[in-house]
Order: structure tokens, then C-alpha cells, then sequence
């Protein structure tokens, strides 16, 4: 990899990240909680899935599973900084620490393939299992809150989120998979209209249980939020165009403000 390339890649990562952390910081200021409780982490988890999934079944050259690597181990600042607050600050979180715990095992289990295909497959394999034992664990952040956290900590919302995350990682990692980038685009198409029923469901039933949404403006760009995504992706599914990396950027920064745009509805 020229040395230009290598340094776009960096940065192109960063950018991600960056994105990733302000959203989830800001959503989780808006928050006001007692507790460090992240929006995004089933939305990583998911995408390190996706990647894991790669690695494991997709045949792909030494270098662009290189790259897919390289960009993965970024995830490290991200689940790193959500460790630290959740430790280190009176928002500590139990759930948070196993959480982040795991995202960091699985981001290792990435970055330390080795060569040997049986010791790969094991080091996948546990990369697999930590990653759903950090999804599994922050459900049980549903079962300590009231019904009403579900649309601020949407698991669809998240997934969603995390098929844009991978999308976005295989174009920074120039991947070639070109069959299945347009899987996971037809796959985010199907996970918006499931977002936006399943949001409409919650809303209804929220409003049935005395919850106000006192912003009206805020929950109707959400809705108009979706109908953008959708907008732009079937204009290319239909076209037969991949996504570019700013255009994916584009998308990726829009669905991180839906938990957002949720909060604003409850905040005079």
C-alpha cells in the first residue's frame, strides 16, 4: 500500500470514529442518565460481526484483509473511551465496563489473526463469541429501564447503523467484495422501513402510556431523516452504483442522529 493511500485510509478512519463518538456523546449529554449507557454499541458490535463474517467466509487478497484490519483496530479509541468514562466517572456502569470489554476482545481477536488457518479460525471464532456476549449483555439494559428507553436506545436503529459502519469500513479498506456491498445496501433498505414501523409502533404506544413528545419538529425530521437514506439508496441499488466513501459518510452521519432527533422530541 503506497504511503498516500495508507495515510487517506488513516484519516478516512479517524473521521469515522470521530463521527461515531461525538454522536454517542452528545446523545448520551442529552440523556441526562445516572448511568454511562452507550446509544451506538450494538451499532459497533453489529459491524464488527459483519467483518468477523468476512474474514471467516469472504475471499479477499492478504491486502485487503490488511486494510479490513487496519481500519477495525480504530474501534479501540472508540470502545477504549466509553471504558474509561464509565470507570472513571460518577456514570459508572457495570454493564457499560462488560460491554466495552468485549468490543475491545473482539477488536484484538481482528487484529491478532495469525497465519497458521486453525489458529485463525479459533481467534475469529472467540472474536465471534465476545462480540455477541457485548450484544447480549447491553439487553439487559432493557430489563432495568422503563418501555419508554426503547426508542432512545433502539436496537433496529443500532443494527441499521452498524450495516452502514461495515458498508463504510469495507470502502475505507478498498475491499473488492463488490456482491456483497450491495447486499449489505439492499439490507439497509429493508432495516429502514423496519426502523420506521417499529418507531412508529413505539411512539403510538409511548403516547398510550402518557409519554410527551413535545417536539413535534424533531420527531417529523426523523421520519424525514429515513426517507432521505432511502432516497439515496435506491437511487443506486437502482442505477446499479456502489456508494461512494462520502456519500456512505453522507448516510452514516445522518442514521447516527436518530437517537438524537428521538431525545430532542422529548426536550422542550
Amino acid at each position: 500500500m503506497s504511503e498516500k493511500r495508507s495515510n487517506l485510509m488513516i484519516i478516512q478512519s479517524l473521521v469515522m470514529i470521530c463521527f461515531l463518538l461525538g454522536c454517542d456523546l452528545f446523545a448520551f449529554y442529552l440523556q441526562l442518565n445516572l448511568k454511562a449507557i452507550s446509544h451506538l454499541a450494538i451499532a459497533v458490535l453489529t459491524a464488527q460481526l459483519i467483518c468477523l463474517l468476512i474474514f471467516a467466509k469472504g475471499k479477499i487478497c492478504r491486502g485487503q484483509n490488511t486494510r479490513l484490519i487496519q481500519v477495525n483496530l480504530y474501534f479501540l479509541l472508540y470502545w477504549g473511551t466509553w471504558f474509561l468514562l464509565s470507570v472513571f466517572s460518577n456514570y459508572h456502569y457495570v454493564i457499560t465496563d462488560i460491554v466495552s470489554l468485549c468490543g475491545i476482545a473482539t477488536t484484538i481477536a481482528i487484529w491478532q489473526q495469525p497465519q497458521d488457518p486453525v489458529m485463525r479460525k479459533s481467534l475469529l471464532i472467540i472474536g465471534s463469541l465476545s462480540a455477541i456476549l457485548g450484544i447480549l449483555t447491553y439487553l439487559i439494559v432493557f430489563v432495568q429501564l422503563p418501555f419508554s428507553y426503547f426508542l432512545k436506545y433502539n436496537i433496529i436503529t443500532q443494527i441499521l447503523i452498524g450495516f452502514i459502519i461495515a458498508n463504510l469500513i469495507l470502502v475505507s479498506a478498498k475491499n473488492r467484495l463488490n456482491g456483497f456491498i450491495s447486499l449489505l445496501s439492499f439490507a439497509t433498505l429493508i432495516l429502514l422501513f423496519l426502523n420506521a414501523t417499529i418507531a412508529l409502533l413505539l411512539i403510538y404506544y409511548a403516547s398510550l402510556s402518557a409519554v410527551n413528545f413535545v417536539n413535534e419538529f424533531a420527531l417529523g425530521l426523523y421520519f424525514i431523516l429515513h426517507l432521505i437514506i432511502v432516497l439515496i439508496l435506491g437511487f443506486h441499488i437502482f442505477n446499479k452504483n456502489m456508494l461512494s466513501y462520502y456519500t456512505l459518510l453522507i448516510l452514516f452521519f445522518i442514521s447516527l442522529t436518530f437517537p438524537i432527533w428521538i431525545l430532542f422530541s422529548l426536550i422542550y
